[in-house]
């Protein structure tokens, strides 16, 4: 059975309510002010976490030749990678001040390190725990290295089969770290309905002894609260203050209002799914006493008399004996009279 992880004293897994992180990645544009806005507004929208991206864009690119198209203000860009994640660059030590304000606003902070580097000083900074984008599930040497430091380890799963999965879960295994969230991912921006795959989240929850979540990357809540319905203990959602700001995941990210939505939506979606054990409320038992029926005499019944069939007809109120119970009382004697019309009981039968 999957055990809870505890991430600053929160605990996460099946049970507990869905741990709902406000990723921000490069939508601050490089800009710690409007990253510090985009923290106030995650919280406000009410979610648990705010996720930041911690890199250098020349420690994981290595080709400043290589383009990358996106959609930003209604049209196609295309431009350097290298000179888009250069513009999205924040030096380090800004990431002490965002979570110290992420942490005053109620909010666990957390990011993605993209070298040893990003790793060592989100460490350093205290970080709860570490989130791996899907395009290092693959990176095994680096799994390894963030899984010594200790802490919960988040990977996505966008672009992986199933041994991809199995392959990044056991190099942090191997470091002797069990606290593993792995979330449903597909690095489709945006995905479309047709390729979110949810049935995913089920297979990992049942493959892999691992705490499931999701990472959403398609428009809107719906598929966030499918993905709660079907299992989903993390639902990560790309954010954005305005989807017309300048920047290749704006447009397809939850704005505040979207995001505040998805929220409700979410925690709507846990009341509604409430307990798995089969049991009527107390409610229903309630309404058990009005809307079902019991065992009634339909003549007058007198002591000796051996009950039939002929003898009951079944009725509201449901405060009697329960008509599947007519089979261990038929041919059995009355001892106490019973008036016609009224609910037998098992004080008027002899035992058996």
């Amino acid at each position: 059975m999957t055990h809870l992880i505890s991430i600053e004293g929160r605990s996460i897994g099946p049970g507990q309510p869905c741990f709902l992180i406000g990723e921000i990645g490069i939508n601050h544009n490089g800009e710690p002010e409007t990253a510090i806005k985009m923290i106030d507004a995650i919280a406000d929208a009410g979610a648990d976490c705010v996720k930041f991206q911690t890199f250098k864009a020349d420690g994981f690119l290595s080709n400043s030749d290589d383009t990358y198209e996106y959609k930003s203000q209604g049209k196609v860009v295309i431009e350097s990678m290298m000179e888009m994640f250069k513009r999205a660059e924040i030096p380090y030590k800004e990431f002490k001040r965002f979570f110290a304000h992420a942490r005053s606003r109620g909010l666990i902070p957390l990011s993605t390190p993209t070298d040893n580097e990003a790793v060592d000083a989100l460490d350093e900074m205290g970080v709860g725990a570490f989130k791996v984008g899907s395009d290092d599930i693959v990176h095994t040497p680096f799994l390894k290295y963030i899984g010594k430091k200790g802490k919960p380890v988040i990977i996505s799963t966008g672009m992986a089969d199933t041994q991809d999965i199995e392959r990044g879960i056991s190099a942090i295994h191997e470091t002797g770290n069990n606290n593993i969230i792995v979330l449903h991912c597909v690095s489709l921006y945006p995905t479309p309905s047709d390729k979110l795959n949810l049935s995913n989240i089920t297979s990992i929850n049942e493959q892999f002894p691992v705490v499931v979540g999701f990472s959403d990357h398609s428009q809107g809540c719906s598929a966030a609260v499918t993905a709660v319905s079907l299992g989903s203990s993390v639902v990560e959602k790309h954010f954005t203050l305005d989807r017309n700001m300048p920047g290749p995941d704006h447009w397809f990210a939850a704005n505040p209002e979207e995001l505040t939505n998805l929220v409700k939506a979410v925690r709507s979606t846990e009341i509604m799914m409430g307990s798995s054990k089969i049991k009527p409320s107390a409610e229903e038992i309630e309404m058990a006493k009005i809307s079902r029926r019991s065992i009634v005499a339909t003549r007058e019944l007198t002591v000796g008399h051996s009950l039939s069939q002929d003898d009951v007809s079944f009725q509201r109120p449901g405060t009697g004996l329960m008509p599947y119970q007519i089979y261990s009382l038929l041919g059995r004697t009355i001892t106490k009279p019973v008036a016609s019309g009224e609910l037998l009981r098992l004080e008027h039968f002899s035992s058996k």
